[in-house]
């Protein structure tokens, strides 16, 4: 099912995780070479991955590292400003449609203790 979908970015989800995809046909000439990057964050995981959204790219972008079958493009994505701000929207669209379609629920954590 797809969750979300942008210009540069698509973010699907399977049975037990979710997908975030380059769209190959809309990324310019410089960035062609991130056309194979796909990240596969486990459900039980996706929430490190919103925690973290809007944190620095270079922690956003080692969390993602976990997660990506080429590792070596991670880096190239989270350092271009245009793929960046578009897969921070688009996590937290797809984090809603989530939560709507009751595939991740919400709770709520003691102070003290650790969601991660």
């Amino acid at each position: 099912m797809i969750l979300a979908k942008g210009r540069f970015w698509r973010i699907a989800s399977s049975r037990d995780a979710v997908i975030l995809e380059i769209q190959k046909t809309s990324l310019p000439e410089e960035l062609l070479e991130l056309r194979e990057l796909r990240i596969e964050v486990p459900l039980a995981k996706w929430n490190r991955v919103v925690k973290n959204v809007h944190s620095d790219r270079k922690l956003l972008g080692g969390l993602l590292l976990d997660f990506a079958r080429h590792k070596d493009r991670v880096g190239q994505a989270a350092g271009n400003d245009r793929l960046l701000t578009e897969l921070r929207r688009l996590t937290l669209e797809a984090t809603a449609v989530l939560v709507e379609e009751g595939i991740l629920q919400l709770s709520v954590c003691e102070p003290n203790e650790d969601a991660s």
